[in-house]
């Protein structure tokens, strides 16, 4: 007869298998079961392709969380649909320094603080162009108004979305007026084929050849008369070189004779130069004796002939008696030309 299995020994390794399950996803997973977490939503009104459930949720590039649902809800009241996304925080990616608790619900108030006052925001990035990947990031835009949600108590802390660049660049090509931008080029390319087909264009090309022909010729005949011409210069610039070699050659000597001679001359006006300063004060002396002297004089003549003085008087009577004598001769030769026989008869 067989032997009957043992309860006891079979409930054991069941039991070490559960246990061995346990550690096994404890491992696994990180101990992503066992960490705290803050939950968090973000409302969408775009779309949120790429963004899958487990992506990760960053801080300013640091993980900080992951994302738990996607869905989508209606609202009835604005005819429209917006996109929940939900997300969780964990605290130990998140420090909080200079407190006396942290905690979760420590951590909750500080965000609800950074989304109210701080700007704190969220927004779709691409983590690659190639997989289509999505994550959410989670930033501070200090620029942002302040701003009052309502958070439920124990509720998710809800985060306002912020556009994703490929919202923007959707929004910017709606904006485009393609239908304008294809008619506008239509019309240039019509315009394009017109000149190109109009016989003006073809004119000025067959023109425009004629005087590029024109001009080969023209080149080919100043390149012709050029060739001599440019010998001619090399020689001349040659037989220049020369000659500059010759004057130089020539010029130093007489350039240092010019100096000594120069010098030498400079060496006879200093002499000169010295003689006459020499000379010049004597004859200053004297000619400024002379001067005083004529100064002199000129006193004496002054008082022999000033106001009042004898000689001026004794002149003047002088004067005055030559006259008076002038004017009797005058008469007497009047006379005697008038009679001049009275030399001989004597006066009648």
């Amino acid at each position: 007869m067989s032997k009957q299995a043992n309860p006891t020994v079979i409930g054991s390794f069941v039991l070490g298998a559960l246990v061995l399950v346990v550690v096994a996803v404890l491992v696994f997973s990180s101990g992503a079961w066992m960490r705290e977490r803050v939950p968090m939503v973000t409302y969408f009104t775009t779309t949120v392709q790429g963004l899958n459930v487990g992506s990760q949720v960053l801080f300013q590039g640091v993980p900080v969380g992951q994302v738990t649902g996607i869905g989508v809800d209606y609202e009835a009241s604005r005819e429209r649909f917006r996109i929940p996304v939900r997300y969780e925080i964990w605290p130990r990616q998140l420090h909080i320094l200079d407190a006396t608790e942290q905690n979760g619900q420590d951590l909750r108030a500080l965000l609800i603080e950074l989304v109210a006052r701080q700007g704190l925001r969220a927004k779709l990035e691409s983590v690659s162009f190639v997989t289509g990947q999505y994550v959410i990031t989670l930033g501070l835009d200090h620029a942002a108004p302040p701003l009052e949600l309502e958070q439920k108590p124990r509720g998710p802390v809800r985060v306002p979305p912020t556009p994703a660049t490929r919202d923007q660049v959707e929004e910017m090509l709606q904006n485009i007026d393609l239908g304008s931008l294809v008619g506008a080029a239509t019309g240039t390319l019509e315009a394009l084929e017109t000149l190109l087909r109009s016989p003006d264009l073809e004119a000025a090309l067959e023109n425009l050849n004629g005087t590029l022909a024109g001009t080969r010729t023209a080149l080919k005949e100043l390149n012709a008369e050029l060739r001599p011409l440019l010998k001619r210069a090399d020689s001349s610039l040659a037989a220049y070189g020369e000659l500059a070699t010759t004057l130089q050659a020539r010029v130093e000597p007489l350039a240092d004779r010019i100096e000594q001679r120069v010098d030498q001359v400079s060496s006879d006006v200093s002499r000169l130069t010295r003689n006459l300063d020499a000379r010049i004060g004597p004859v200053t002396d004297a000619a400024t004796g002379a001067l005083d002297n004529a100064g002199e004089a000129m006193r004496a003549i002054t008082d022999l002939a000033g106001e009042g003085s004898a000689t001026r008087y004794e002149l003047s009577q002088l004067l005055t008696e030559a006259t008076r004598a002038a004017r009797s001769l005058r008469s007497l030769a009047d006379y005697l030309e008038r009679h001049p026989e009275s030399l001989i008869q004597g006066k009648r």
